[in-house]
């Protein structure tokens, strides 16, 4: 008997419980039984700016978009128009054995919002490969093996990105990565200098923000410094503005242009349009050069689907979108009223250590387990217990998306779509008012959610 036979048939869109028996069958068990844990596995049916929709017709908005995908919202209605129109075209796409015009067009329009250097473009369909690129671009020119990295750093999953990581739980069952990768503390321009002189190495990886370490932004003048350091060291400077990038900060990249010029700069998941996979590795004619000059090397950052005509069209659409609805300067508005919101909220709750961030990229660290808990309950749990379950209960109870930080557990983070409004953000500060008056301690979410995954009651 076939085994599949005992999967619930699915109504004709579907449901959350099969989508999840066939996620549990032939995708990731795992992943479905970490989303049921905390009840995160809603079934979204429907997206819209900054509202999404479940397949039992609830409502949610939207305060993580994507991990920062959708900045210029879900669906846009003019970018929906213009890939439909390109799919109406019959133009032929992914041939690769030609020079599209759109990848042409959208290289330049990158190169005129970033640094005139930056005037090369490897496409790729994500953003860890764009770093896999940038790996290599930076080993080819400078003809050294050894990667620099800061601590806390997310730059993807792909085996050389996660050489650059260096985290025990993500990377110990993959190695042994890359060999000569180290990791600095991240703001630290003396442990670079050192570092950059002890190790030559190829490249130094620095995100101006780091997302998945906590929202947490280099010191005024790093990254400055850093690119001082790096030209003296012979290294080059890649900057990771995958996340960072397009809007979300308060303007269109978090690098002040005018003061630092990155060899590499990595861009990705909201030039997607949230449509489309694209990213990118721009990088300066000397690098592409050294790296990838001549007729035997000049496909060596070639893939199958990069530059393909739809993600080429999604990224010139999204350029267009946020540079007329000026959403940077909507983000930089929004994320300051949010802050200072958010910075209100911590002074009535102490169970929230700090408040921080820019744009519409922010962060909320809770303070830790002590006492008792801290002797009893796993560290593991006393990081990430406490966010998840204010995560879980803004969703439930108020129908708001988010999510904590992947290396900093115990930051929840805010991160909506840039066209997110102020009605929706005082929704946000009033429901997590009323979520921390419930839970007001770690104490109180971590008996939570052992009641919700030990003995399966509700949180």
């Amino acid at each position: 008997m076939n085994s599949a036979a005992a999967i619930p048939p699915p109504s004709a869109a579907g449901t959350r419980q099969s989508a999840h028996a066939l996620w549990r069958r032939f995708v990731n068990p795992d992943y479905v039984k970490l989303l049921e844990a905390f009840d995160f596995g809603r079934r979204f049916t429907w997206a819209q700016g900054t509202r999404l929709r479940d397949d039992e017709g609830r409502e949610y908005t939207d305060f993580l978009a994507g991990y920062g995908v959708h900045n210029v919202g879900h669906n846009h209605p003019r970018l929906v128009a213009r890939l439909r129109e390109a799919l109406a075209s019959g133009e032929p796409s992914m041939l690769n054995v030609d020079a599209p015009l759109a990848a042409g067009r959208l290289a330049e329009r990158l190169n005129a919002l970033t640094h005139p250097d930056l005037c090369r473009a490897a496409f790729a369909s994500s953003g860890a490969e764009a770093v896999e690129i940038a790996i290599k671009a930076a080993r080819a020119a400078t003809r050294r093996p050894g990667l620099l990295a800061c601590a806390g750093a997310y730059h993807g999953l792909t085996t050389g990105a996660l050489a650059l990581q260096q985290e025990p739980a993500h990377t110990r069952a993959f190695g042994p990565l890359l060999p000569g990768a180290e990791q600095v503390p991240f703001g630290d321009t003396a442990a670079l200098e050192e570092a950059c002189a002890r190790l030559q190495p190829a490249a130094f990886f620095v995100e101006p923000v780091q997302g998945e370490g906590g929202i947490r932004a280099a010191p005024p003048g790093y990254l400055e410094a850093a690119g001082r350091i790096c030209r003296a060291g012979g290294c080059l400077l890649v900057v990771d503005e995958i996340q960072t990038g397009l809007g979300r900060t308060g303007a269109d990249f978090a690098t002040d242009f005018d003061r630092v010029a990155p060899d590499i700069l990595l861009v990705g998941k909201a030039l997607s349009g949230g449509l489309v996979p694209v990213a990118a590795a721009l990088m300066n004619a000397r690098t592409w050069s050294r790296a990838f000059s001549g007729p035997e090397r000049c496909h060596g950052c070639a893939s199958t689907f990069a530059a393909g005509r739809l993600a080429m069209v999604a990224g010139l659409e999204t350029l267009n979108v946020l540079q007329e609805e000026d959403l940077a300067a909507r983000a930089r508005a929004q994320g300051g009223w949010f802050l200072d919101r958010l910075q209100d909220l911590a002074r009535r709750h102490p169970v929230i250590r700090s408040v921080r961030g820019c744009g519409l990229f922010l962060g909320i660290e809770f303070q830790p387990a002590s006492g008792w808990l801290s002797k009893v309950v796993p560290r593991w749990a006393r990081q990430q217990l406490f966010t998840q379950v204010v995560a879980a209960v803004l969703l439930r109870d108020h129908g708001l998306l988010t999510q904590a930080c992947g290396r900093a557990p115990a930051v929840l983070r805010i991160e909506p779509p840039l066209v997110i409004t102020r009605a929706e953000i005082d929704g946000f500060v009033a429901a997590l008012d009323q979520v921390l008056a419930g839970y007001p301690s770690p104490g109180s979410a971590i008996a939570a959610a052992f009641r919700k995954t030990i003995l399966k009651g509700d949180l």
